[in-house]
């Protein structure tokens, strides 16, 4: 399929397995957003897409590309967004941008096109000549999203991007999401996560844990499951959320 396409894939440190046999499709346009408890194999997974780590069984496709088989041409379309961010903070936003680009063999022109385009989108243009290092940490993470996606991506993977950041700059990165979700053409989006009210803003969750994808489905799906409490306590349980969930399926 298009998107994002994870089948059966299987990794472990030494004799310690991390993934077992984890299958999971992101369609273009879909954010889904990946939960579970630390150690419970997030990053590796995203470690694996980004093809730092060679899986021990299974494989992965972006837009239908094999990375295993056709790595240079699955990775072309594919934008990495890591917990650290993935700039030199020596350089300026500018400077960043064009690198990143470089490396994606744009040519000049079209780096400047994209440069222009997403400094809109994200904010940045006020930003564009000043060093990464006198930036707060919500401009840096928006500089690091748009270094991911100056290539146009078909897919953006990011392993927990608010990270460390503010309430407004957390603000500020999902509403760059969001608009990516609704645009015309946007990539397969696949965000990591701890935090439940970013969980809630996705198209789907899924739930991994001591490195089995448990289930897969929309926040709305996913309240349903939970048990009802007793009727003496049904007055005085409060709205049901996803945090009840995470904590209920982490226990499972």
């Amino acid at each position: 399929m298009n998107g994002l396409a994870i089948e059966g894939v299987s990794f472990a440190y030494g004799e310690q397995p991390t993934l077992s046999s984890v299958s999971l499709q992101i369609a273009p346009g879909e954010l889904l957003g990946l939960l579970g408890p630390n150690g419970a194999g997030k990053t590796t997974l995203v470690t694996l897409i980004a093809g730092l780590l060679q899986p021990a069984a299974g494989r992965m496709s972006v837009q239908r590309h094999d990375l295993a088989t056709a790595p240079l041409l699955a990775r072309s379309q594919l934008g990495l967004v890591f917990q650290s961010i993935s700039l030199d903070r020596l350089m300026t936003v500018a400077e960043n941008l064009r690198f990143a680009a470089g490396l994606q063999g744009l040519p000049a022109q079209r780096i400047a096109q994209r440069m222009a385009a997403l400094s809109e989108q994200l904010s940045l243009t006020p930003f564009l000549q000043r060093t990464v290092l006198t930036l707060s940490g919500g401009q840096q993470r928006l500089v690091d999203i748009a270094r991911a996606m100056m290539h146009e991506p078909s897919v953006l993977v990011l392993d927990e991007p608010t990270h460390g950041l503010d309430v407004m700059a957390r603000q500020q990165v999902w509403s760059v999401l969001d608009r990516l979700r609704g645009a015309p053409g946007g990539p397969a989006v696949l965000v990591t996560t701890h935090l439940m009210d970013e969980a809630a803003a996705c198209d789907r969750v899924s739930f991994l844990r001591k490195g089995e994808l448990l289930w897969t489905g929309t926040p709305a799906e996913a309240l349903a499951q939970l048990p009802p409490k007793p009727p003496a306590e049904a007055p005085h349980v409060p709205v049901r959320s996803l945090t009840e969930w995470f904590v209920w399926r982490a226990g499972q």
